[in-house]
């Protein structure tokens, strides 16, 4: 079977394509509530009486929704969630979605995230009024012993319909089915880190490399095949 030279290298930019993706992991492997997200395409050959040529089928993505580590940390404002969900963020943009559980209070005692947006409750923003803040495991918040909100977890029926966005965010286009949670928990003290298999996207790293330099030589040599075969014709002429 022959193949050509322009297949053999989009199939190579192709595995360049699905190398960014890997890096991207490792790059978050200390992302807290990161998820991985990998680069699959399909491809085929055709038979000599077919043509003989290589066919390069779709590509898909796939974000790993699958839960990360909890770590411990002590500080109160600190939440991991066990279980499916996300906590909900309201941003200039609209609603987004994180496992990141990373919050604090502003200046006006709201629940805030880093970057400073709301951490939305079941009824609204969340504000903490009080000095002794407890945080029971179906997320409601307790100031000095009083209730003051209760974190809004949302669950998708279809995740993968979700986009990702920055800081580790997801938005949901009105596709991906979202609707309050109820099989989860909350542990306050604790943050959910990265998904990443870090020696698992490693060995990724290593097999796409050796299968782009085989791309590579394979374009080396129906090149020179090409050169041969001109060659020969010319002699003949």
């Amino acid at each position: 079977m022959r193949y050509d030279v322009t297949d053999v290298a989009l199939a190579g930019a192709r595995k360049l394509t699905q190398l960014d993706f890997v890096a991207n992991n490792l790059a978050n492997a200390s992302t807290t509530g990161f998820k991985s997200e990998h680069l699959y395409y399909a491809m085929t050959g055709r038979s000599a009486q077919e043509g003989a040529s290589l066919e390069l089928g779709p590509t898909s993505t796939k974000i790993d929704f699958a839960q990360g580590t909890l770590m411990v940390t002590g500080n109160t404002f600190d939440l991991g969630i066990e279980g499916e969900g996300f906590f909900t963020i309201r941003t200039p943009q609209g609603p987004a979605y994180t496992r990141n559980g990373s919050f604090m209070l502003n200046a006006r005692r709201e629940l805030v995230t880093a970057a400073g947006d709301q951490v939305m409750g079941e009824t609204g923003p969340i504000v903490v009024e009080g000095d002794n803040v407890q945080i029971g495991a179906d997320g409601t918040i307790y100031a000095d012993e009083n209730p003051v909100g209760k974190i809004r977890i949302t669950v998708f029926a279809n995740p993968h319909l979700l986009t990702r966005s920055s800081s580790g965010r997801f938005l949901d286009q009105a596709q991906a089915g979202g609707r309050a949670a109820s099989d989860y928990r909350i542990a306050g003290g604790y943050l959910e880190m990265s998904n990443v298999n870090s020696v698992k996207e490693m060995v990724s790293m290593m097999e796409i490399q050796r299968a782009f330099e085989t791309y590579q030589k394979i374009i080396l040599t129906i090149t020179d095949m090409d050169k041969i075969s001109t060659g020969r014709i010319g002699k003949l002429i």
